[in-house]
């Protein structure tokens, strides 16, 4: 005889981590939490924010983005990067400007992992923008 098995419950998610996720990790001497920027934050560090964004919608017009456009886009924007990585690590500008290759990438990717749904929101955002924009504008056409 078959047993209906009852599923088991999902495990609530932690609200504080949904709220204001971070992450911990060890870079050299330092243990670094790498925390998720905040709105007041964001609004302070506008124009960091703004060339990142800004570099990645260049670079997608879907909002998917890989870690070389990641990288590409930080390479381009190389002050506004190390202030974000900072600013959401509690270190200053010049130990991040001090970090070896390995480490900065640990850092820059455990940003992006804290951070993605910040700046994809924001891409995502900038993309429909443009879109509308195009809708509502239509086709260029060109002179007769």
């Amino acid at each position: 005889m078959a047993r209906k098995i009852k599923p088991r419950p999902s495990p609530a998610p932690d609200e504080l981590a949904v709220l204001q996720s971070s992450r911990t990790l060890p870079l050299g001497e330092r243990t670094v939490t790498v925390r998720e920027l905040g709105f007041f934050e964001s609004l302070r560090l506008h124009e960091s924010v703004a060339a990142l964004v800004g570099g990645l919608v260049t670079l997608t017009d879907d909002g998917n983005v890989d870690l070389g456009k990641l990288h590409r886009v930080c390479a381009l924007h190389p002050d506004a990067t190390v202030e974000l990585l900072a600013q959401s690590s509690d270190q200053s500008g010049e130990w991040v400007h001090s970090l070896n290759a390995a480490r900065g990438d640990l850092l820059l990717m455990t940003f992006w992992a804290v951070n993605a749904d910040f700046f994809l929101q924001r891409v995502l955002s900038a993309l429909e923008l443009q879109r509308q924009n195009t809708a509502t504008t239509g086709p260029t056409s060109s002179p007769p």
